[in-house]
């Protein structure tokens, strides 16, 4: 079993960051290493449950990124695979709903709790797709710049095979499946999955639900990018889309449209505050994010870590 879970390719890589932003971007790590740690003396433990969402589209829920399928007679496409050592269980999973073979794996973008499985489903004959920004950082080691310290490349079966720089298209088992580049975004790699004929998205982490989202800087991410990508995910859809997030319940529009209006209002009151002249390392005492910390906070980005993270992301790409 592949011990390799991508968790280089994580969150590398943070450089010239303030006090603060290096004890969030610790946090984080702790967090997620922390979880995974936890993970593998427990995936035993872990179920993987499907979710019916129409005759051919399912979700899968377990430890990790929610993973979509697209069944039928001529093969399955998987959107994301978690991590490693989950891949049996997901196959197990995938065969109660669909004998078929998974042809198509589909990675939304780099990180390891949505790609860690990709050795596996390679081996098995699997043909990995990603925009071409995720072969390239896959294929390459991250550095720490700041303490020199190098993550090794992932795995050559974990790299896609096809990629593509804009979009694509398949046509399988009755279904356009539109495959749309969302640029700089959480990454710089990220899709987001149309089944056409069921009116039904994978937003991957372009969307998610356990908070303030994680904007990975390091990675090509930006929040101004994530927030206009939510707006334009929005605009593609109509009351009776649903929604796979990268991470929680099954979505419609109203909750893309809720997520865009929060956090366009901290981006927006952050920016003001910049040139006003607040500092950087100021604006995390501001009580921008307050209001939402009840609904938001839940997650492992706290509002106060999330505000920072727009003023560096706002400062970054202002220079």
């Amino acid at each position: 079993m592949s011990r390799n879970f991508g968790y280089s390719n994580l969150y590398p890589t943070f450089n010239g960051k303030p006090k603060r932003m290096k004890k969030l971007v610790l946090s984080i790590i702790l967090v997620v290493l922390g979880t995974t740690v936890m993970a593998q003396q427990n995936f035993d433990n872990v179920s993987i449950e499907a979710e019916k969402i129409d005759d051919s589209v399912y979700m899968l829920k377990g430890a990790g990124g929610n993973i979509g399928l697209l069944t039928g007679p001529d093969g399955i496409i998987m959107i994301d695979d978690q991590f490693a050592p989950l891949s049996e269980k997901i196959k197990d999973a995938i065969r109660k709903l669909d004998q078929g073979n998974v042809r198509f794996l589909i990675n939304t973008h780099i990180h390891g709790d949505h790609s860690g499985g990709n050795e596996n489903f390679k081996r098995d004959g699997v043909t990995i797709v990603a925009h071409d920004n995720v072969r390239v950082r896959m294929m390459v080691e991250s550095v720490n710049e700041q303490t020199g310290q190098k993550g090794p490349a992932r795995a050559p079966d974990a790299w896609p095979v096809i990629t593509f720089t804009s979009d694509m298209k398949f046509h399988m088992n009755g279904q356009d499946v539109e495959v749309i580049h969302f640029p700089t975004g959480h990454t710089d790699g990220d899709v987001v999955i149309h089944f056409v004929q069921s009116n039904i998205y994978h937003a991957g982490d372009s969307f998610v639900r356990y908070g303030y989202p994680y904007i990975d800087l390091a990675n090509g991410g930006s929040v101004r990018g994530f927030i206009s990508n939510l707006e334009r995910l929005a605009s593609m859809l109509n009351d009776d889309s649903k929604v796979i997030p990268g991470h929680g319940e099954l979505a419609k529009k109203e909750d893309v449209v809720l997520l865009y209006s929060q956090l366009k209002d901290i981006y927006d009151q952050v920016v003001a505050a910049l040139k006003k002249g607040t500092k950087k390392e100021d604006i995390a005492n501001l009580p921008i994010a307050s209001k939402y910390d009840d609904i938001l906070g839940a997650g492992f980005v706290k509002g106060k870590d999330f505000v920072l993270t727009v003023a560096e992301s706002y400062l970054k790409e202002s220079r």
